[in-house]
């Protein structure tokens, strides 16, 4: 057993020890983009597709990026696929797709960026509909 003196001494300096340790750090939040078509979305062949990105907390960007990670261009007219309302400062993103093929199947995500280095995303599957064969 230890003596009255020792077991003083060592919860002195336990709670001297404890008292100086800085609390401990929350974890650092993030950011949670929400895709409202859900994760998979099957298109018809030269069909059209609408996605829609938004993010309820403060948000610095957002943005869709391809099945290789590349983000996806601006509007244009003859672009088949491309991006709309993705500029700084909004909650949210548009992903259209013009004349579906099978070259468009994969993977797209939606990365929305915040201050202090936040950062979150989401991902749809896209892939072709297969035509439907009539049964005799």
């Amino acid at each position: 057993m230890w003596p009255p003196s020792s077991l003083a001494l060592s919860v002195a300096l336990s709670v001297a020890l404890t008292a100086a340790l800085p609390p401990p750090r929350p974890a650092t939040p993030a950011l949670h983009p929400i895709i409202a078509n859900g994760s998979s979305v099957a298109v018809p062949y030269m069909g059209e597709a609408f996605l829609f990105c938004w993010v309820a907390e403060p948000t610095r960007q957002v943005q869709w990026r391809d099945p290789s990670h590349a983000p996806l261009p601006a509007w244009s007219p003859t672009a088949s696929r491309y991006h709309l309302g993705s500029g700084k400062h909004l909650p949210h993103a548009y992903l259209l797709f013009r004349d579906f093929r099978q070259e468009h199947e994969g993977v797209y995500t939606c990365v929305a960026r915040g201050g202090a280095g936040l950062e979150g995303s989401a991902s749809v599957t896209l892939t072709l509909q297969r035509p439907s064969v009539p049964r005799p």
